[in-house]
């Protein structure tokens, strides 16, 4: 699977969920207010009110259909003015003897109150399985090698068991296309084990080509190996071992 095709799946499932649950909590605001328009025109029909008391809300509350809103929403006498509060109901009129009053009911309710009213239930399953796409796109992009990787290791490689070596590149890698990293002097002496013939150096070699202005380098050498074998043993089933005759040679362990 190519990257883009992961890209693809993932907002094709995100892109839905969003703009499904945005349009279940649209249409829920919509319903809100026409059921808190329809119940303070009842209201209204009811009996008109030149204040607004307790059982003015009662009545009120009563004719709601939603049942949520019978515990926040409230009336209100207003003036023909836009209210400020954009969340409310249409303003109705009636008249008081020769008096004509204005009111408007409001639901009170939040943001999130509107979401968990909202059917969100099949946005949420596309949401859930695009994240859980999106994270297992990942996880399989990291532990697959690139095209990249396996084309530098293709191509020139030098391989000494599960141990590989881009010339190309000028980089090791194990079994898995994964890259070894080794410390700077730690990568010098790999390099002349895996470009050496037979992968065999000899000490003075060694410590001549790494430590040139060293009058006796063989402490140093054995310090250098011994840090580099726990390196191999956790990438490759490869090893450094010590020959008769003060060589060295790189070398796949025996099973």
């Amino acid at each position: 699977m190519k990257p883009i095709a992961a890209i693809i799946v993932f907002f094709s499932l995100m892109l839905p969920s969003l703009f499904l649950s945005y349009g279940n909590y649209t249409t829920t605001k919509e319903y809100i207010i026409n059921d808190v328009n329809q119940a303070l025109a009842q209201t209204i029909l009811y009996k008109t009110y030149d204040h607004i008391t307790v059982d003015t809300l009662k009545v009120f509350r009563s004719k709601l259909q939603i049942d949520q809103l019978k515990e926040t929403s409230y009336l209100s006498i207003c003036t023909e003015e836009p209210s400020k509060i954009p969340f409310c109901s249409d303003t109705m009129s009636y008249k008081i003897g020769d008096e004509r009053l204005h009111i408007r009911a409001y639901p009170n309710c939040s943001k999130a109150a509107i979401f968990g009213m909202s059917e969100q239930k099949l946005p949420s399953i596309l949401f859930i399985i695009s994240i859980l796409w999106g994270l297992s796109s990942i996880m399989f992009f990291r532990m697959k090698p690139s095209e990249k990787v396996n084309n530098i290791i293709e191509s020139e490689t030098i391989s000494v068991g599960a141990l590989h070596f881009s010339k190309s590149s000028n980089l090791f890698f194990d079994e898995a296309r994964k890259e070894i990293y080794f410390t700077p002097m730690q990568y010098q002496l790999m390099k002349m084990f895996i470009i050496a013939k037979n992968h065999r150096l000899s000490v003075e070699e060694i410590c001549h080509s790494l430590w040139p202005g060293k009058e006796d380098a063989r402490d140093t050498l054995y310090t250098l190996v011994r840090r580099i074998k726990p390196v191999l043993e956790r990438a490759c089933n490869v090893k450094i071992e010590a020959e008769k005759g003060h060589f060295y040679v790189l070398k796949t362990k025996e099973r």
